[in-house]
C-alpha cells in the first residue's frame, strides 16, 4: 500500500499484473515458468485494480479484475465485517472496457443496492452491447451509471475521498475486440486517472496506455502493463 500520513491518501495496489495474471495460465515464458517451477526470484500477481481511501473505511474500486475475490480475501479492509452482509467498498470506477478490469463486477452482484460505477460514455456502451454485463447486473443488484465527464473536469460524487480531487484523463490506447470502436478509436476507450491531495499538493497518476500526456508530471505514476512488458522481454522480477 502506497501510503503518506501527511497526504491522508491510501492507495491500496491490488494487483500488477496484465490480462491473464503473472504466471499466465497459457505462457512458459522465462518468468512465468520460471515462477512455477521456482527457479526465479519472483511472486504470483493478480490482473491489476487499485484500490483508494482517505477514512480507511470507504474504497473506491478501480478496475474490478477476474482475481477480485482472491484480492478481498487479501485486503481485509475490503471486507470489514461490521455486519452480516458488508464491504468496504463505496463505488467502482473502470478505466476502459477490457474483460481484465470488468469481470470482478459479476463477482459483486449480491450487493444490497445498486453499484454507483463511474465510466466513460463509450465505456458505458461497450459494456451494455459487446459486452453486456450492465444487462447481466440488471437481474441482481444493478448499477447507478455515473458518466466520466472528459474535458479535464473534477470527478463529481466521490465525497468519501474527502480532500482529494480526482479527474480522468482520456488516452489513446485500443478499445476490446468487442467493441464498435476497436478498428476507430473514440475519446474515452480508455482513460488514465489524476488524483490529487488537495492538503499536500501531492498527486498519483494510474494508466494503462503506452503514450501518456507529457504535460503529466505526477509525484507518483502507476502503469499495470509493466510485469507483461518484463515478461515478454525476459527481464527478471524483482
Amino acid at each position: 500500500m502506497l501510503l503518506d500520513n501527511k497526504l491522508c491518501m491510501k492507495i491500496k495496489i491490488l494487483g500488477s499484473a496484465a490480462g491473464g495474471g503473472f504466471p499466465q495460465w497459457n505462457c512458459n515464458c522465462p518468468n512465468c515458468k520460471g515462477l512455477r517451477e521456482g527457479t526465479i526470484q519472483a511472486q504470483a500477481r493478480t490482473q491489476s485494480s487499485i484500490a483508494i481511501s482517505t477514512n480507511g473505511q470507504d474504497w473506491l474500486l478501480i478496475n474490478a479484475s477476474p482475481d477480485l475475490l482472491k484480492q478481498i480475501r487479501d485486503n481485509p479492509e475490503l471486507q470489514p465485517a461490521r455486519n452480516i452482509r458488508d464491504t468496504g467498498i463505496a463505488a467502482v470506477l473502470l478505466t476502459d472496457a477490457q474483460v481484465d478490469h470488468v469481470t470482478g463486477l459479476l463477482m459483486l452482484r449480491e450487493y444490497a443496492r445498486p453499484w454507483p460505477l463511474y465510466t466513460s460514455p463509450s465505456v458505458w456502451e461497450d459494456l451494455s452491447t459487446g459486452f453486456p454485463i450492465v444487462s447481466i447486473l440488471s437481474h441482481y443488484c444493478g448499477v447507478e451509471h455515473r458518466a466520466l465527464g472528459l474535458d479535464g473536469q473534477p470527478i463529481d460524487g466521490l465525497e468519501f475521498l474527502s480532500d482529494v480531487r480526482m479527474t480522468a484523463v482520456p488516452l489513446k490506447s485500443k478499445a476490446p475486440p468487442y467493441s464498435p470502436n476497436r478498428d476507430k478509436p473514440a475519446v474515452g476507450d480508455n482513460i488514465g486517472l489524476w488524483m490529487e491531495n488537495l492538503n499536500s499538493g501531492r498527486s498519483f497518476f494510474m494508466h494503462q496506455a503506452w503514450e501518456i500526456p507529457k504535460s503529466t508530471s505526477p509525484d507518483i505514476c502507476v502503469k499495470r502493463m509493466w510485469c507483461w512488458w518484463m515478461a515478454r522481454c525476459g527481464k527478471k522480477m524483482k
